[in-house]
């Protein structure tokens, strides 16, 4: 048999064999299926939030996305794949959060198939995201006092608005959840699950109780703070809203989403329009130079919604408040990560640096 014929052969053998052992292995949709299973059986021992669910679903719908476009089948893939996989999201852009989220997502996905047998071992086990290089405190990013009374000035006056009960509505939302984030320290998640029922009053205190990312805790709220939740709630009412104890606490007012829960998204743009209205959004870091009286730009702050929460435990440790009792409050399971608050203060307060003296 010539040579050329022969590797022919050879080849479609090959090939027959490859076909052969994908035919005995698990459809994707399979292994999919089985995920959705695991996602809800297993994950947080079967209690975990709809966030968590569908931020895994759609990272691992991702990664087989992914393979498909390399034209890689699922129950074949190797570690030297998932390596590939984080290259790709590394040379994407994607942060260390991101990547380490996405890695986890799959990992789940593998464990769940291995579990039902439809794999024989988990080939995300042991892959870790790159390490990300940042300095102590640089995710510390806050408003001043003066900023922040900026950010509750911009807010229409309630007193202002007469005969729009909707326009009430917005007002008063906005002012709550401004103040729960900036003041109480309350997540952005935290706000979008809260509901009329999570508050509470007990001898003329108010509670707002909290569904956080792990876990659940009750927060006493400002006078100032919980006067304004009684009159919104007076407003709501007059504005025919349906109110009871799984209502939303936050509504959507637009004309698309009219009542329902505010999203996530909604809540991070209502609070970036009023950082970009009091033009705090993106800033210059800038200190006054002493010799000269100049402002040298120390470079750019970047402000977020998660920021607010920063906000509210930073000035509260600047205006004299304990480290455990910040901890408490903004609900930190580690002490470490409120540390990180007062290090950004004391790095402020005592530099070093301006104890050598020198003329310089």
């Amino acid at each position: 048999m010539p040579i050329r014929h022969l590797k022919d052969t050879l080849r479609s053998q090959r090939q027959h064999r490859n076909l052969a052992t994908v035919s005995t292995l698990p459809t994707v949709k399979a292994m999919v299926d089985c995920f959705e299973k695991y996602l809800n059986l297993t994950i947080a021992d079967g209690n975990a939030s709809v966030d968590t669910i569908k931020t895994y679903r759609s990272r691992t719908s991702q990664f087989l996305s992914w393979c498909r476009e390399r034209e890689l089948y699922p129950a074949l893939v190797t570690t030297s794949n998932i390596l590939e996989y984080r290259k790709h999201l590394v040379d994407g852009g994607k942060t260390s959060p991101t990547i380490r989220l996405s890695l986890i997502s799959i990992k789940h996905f593998y464990t769940a198939c291995n579990q039902e047998k439809l794999v024989k071992d988990n080939p995300a086990i042991g892959v870790k995201a790159p390490r990300e290089k940042r300095e102590v405190g640089s995710t510390i990013k806050y408003l001043t006092h003066e900023e922040l009374q900026q950010v509750f000035n911009s807010v229409a006056p309630i007193l202002k608005i007469r005969g729009d009960k909707t326009k009430q509505v917005q007002v008063l939302r906005d002012r709550i959840l401004l103040g729960c984030m900036a003041l109480q320290g309350c997540r952005s998640v935290e706000m979008y699950r809260a509901n009329w029922g999570d508050i509470s009053e007990s001898g003329g205190q108010h509670y707002l109780k909290l569904d956080g990312k792990n876990s659940i805790r009750t927060v006493m709220l400002r006078k100032d703070l919980a006067e304004e939740i009684v009159e919104y709630r007076k407003v709501c009412k007059k504005n025919n809203e349906k109110l009871n104890s799984a209502s939303p606490l936050f509504i959507s007012l637009s004309n698309r989403r009219y009542g329902q829960r505010l999203s996530r998204s909604g809540i991070s743009h209502l609070v970036d329009s009023y950082l970009e209205k009091c033009g705090l959004k993106h800033t210059d870091l800038r200190r006054e130079a002493s010799t000269c009286g100049q402002a040298l730009c120390l470079g750019e702050r970047n402000l977020s919604p998660h920021s607010l929460r920063h906000t509210a435990g930073t000035l509260a440790l600047r205006g004299g408040s304990e480290l455990r009792e910040v901890q408490d409050f903004l609900g930190h399971s580690d002490p470490k990560t409120t540390a990180i608050y007062t290090h950004t203060l004391n790095s402020q307060k005592n530099n070093p640096a301006t104890r050598i003296e020198i003329d310089f």
